[in-house]
């Protein structure tokens, strides 16, 4: 089992593999979402993973939302 993530404000992806940490990403995601804020994955210098959660950027949501009633033909 794997789990890709994105990294924040990069175009990098990448793939978890080791167990530990795809649970500890899924559950620092389940809390994010619970307080209906975003977990986004960053890099350190050395490399290593971390997360921070944070509020949703509004104008993105906006932008989103938009596309997505845009596809639907809402708009």
């Amino acid at each position: 089992m794997s789990r890709k993530i994105k990294i924040h404000n990069t175009d990098i992806e990448m793939e978890l593999t080791d167990p530990t940490a795809i649970w500890f990403y899924e559950s620092q995601l389940k809390e994010a979402e619970e307080r209906g804020q975003v977990l986004r994955a960053k890099l350190t210098d050395q490399g290593t993973i971390y997360y921070t959660i944070g509020e949703l950027n509004i104008e993105r949501a906006a932008r989103l939302f938009y596309e997505m009633l845009k596809e639907q033909g809402k708009i």
